[in-house]
């Protein structure tokens, strides 16, 4: 138990200084087009490899100052159905599953079994998401002494074929 006081510590520590850097540095990624479509970069992450016909990179240009991704699919129809899937973050995942977290409360987040140590990008289509929960201190014995305002929010996802992406890495379950 020891060991989860110091790995939730330690996680506080690592996520306010992400988030001391991230808002220190000036936004360069490339713009995303597929099929001729602007798209956000987390759908990115989601396109399979064996769907994608061609890929075409501007380092930079007049139109895109830190480049751009070019994509077409052999089908598509693709581009439709991951757009459709709406990619949720963690603040639209509490939100969508109602879990209402108070303005003090530290939070751990734990997917899929994995400590979470940054949660800015993090991006899932709804589809993917299994369910959510909200574990407070108090319900954890060690928690609620070392760490009493925070809380832990497991989050578990899957698809059909057992594999997810997180912020562009595959895992298996």
């Amino acid at each position: 138990m020891k060991t989860i006081i110091l790995l939730a510590a330690a996680y506080l520590i690592i996520s306010a200084n992400a988030t001391l850097a991230q808002t220190n540095q000036p936004p360069n990624n490339p713009a995303y087009y597929v099929e001729g479509t602007t798209i956000n970069r987390a759908y990115f992450a989601y396109i399979k490899p064996d769907s994608i016909k061609e890929i075409h990179v501007i380092k930079k240009d007049d139109e895109h100052p830190n480049g751009a991704i070019y994509i077409s699919l052999k089908n598509p129809d693709y581009l439709k159905s991951m757009l459709a899937d709406k990619l949720l973050s963690i603040k639209d995942i509490l939100r969508l599953k109602g879990i209402a977290v108070r303005k003090n409360q530290s939070l751990v987040y734990v997917w899929d079994g994995k400590l979470l140590t940054d949660t800015s990008n993090v991006r899932v289509p709804e589809s993917y998401l299994r369910s959510v929960r909200l574990t407070p201190a108090v319900n954890m014995p060690y928690f609620k002494t070392a760490l009493p305002n925070t809380s832990v929010v497991t989050i578990f996802t899957g698809v059909k074929d057992g594999k997810i992406m997180i912020r562009g890495g595959e895992t298996s379950r």
